[in-house]
């Protein structure tokens, strides 16, 4: 899609979603829908912290994180639900913020 002014389909039938402006003011479009682009792994989001337990009140307490730290491999054996702030530590400690 990219620089197409027109805002397309993703294969899965859904809208795309925005990519922002170009430096020249053209919208940008990305190819695939939200749901698609985020490899559909939300649904296996457990309702509490696979580290430490906490119990979210609201789902948005809590993240997916991708276990060896490739965000590419979205397969269910590499997912886990942890609180925002035991991600935040297993990202820093693994080092899995910086570029491979």
């Amino acid at each position: 899609m990219g620089y197409n002014a027109i805002r397309g389909n993703c294969d899965c039938g859904q809208l795309v979603r925005s990519k922002g402006r170009s430096i020249t003011g053209k919208q940008m479009w990305d190819k695939r829908c939200w749901k698609c682009r985020c490899g559909g792994y939300r649904q296996y989001k457990k309702d509490y912290c696979e580290s430490c337990g906490f119990v979210a009140l609201h789902a948005v307490q809590l993240d997916v994180d991708h276990i060896d730290g490739n965000r590419h491999n979205n397969h269910i054996d590499n997912l886990q639900t942890l609180c925002a702030n035991c991600h935040r530590l297993k990202t820093q400690l693994n080092n899995d913020h910086l570029p491979r």
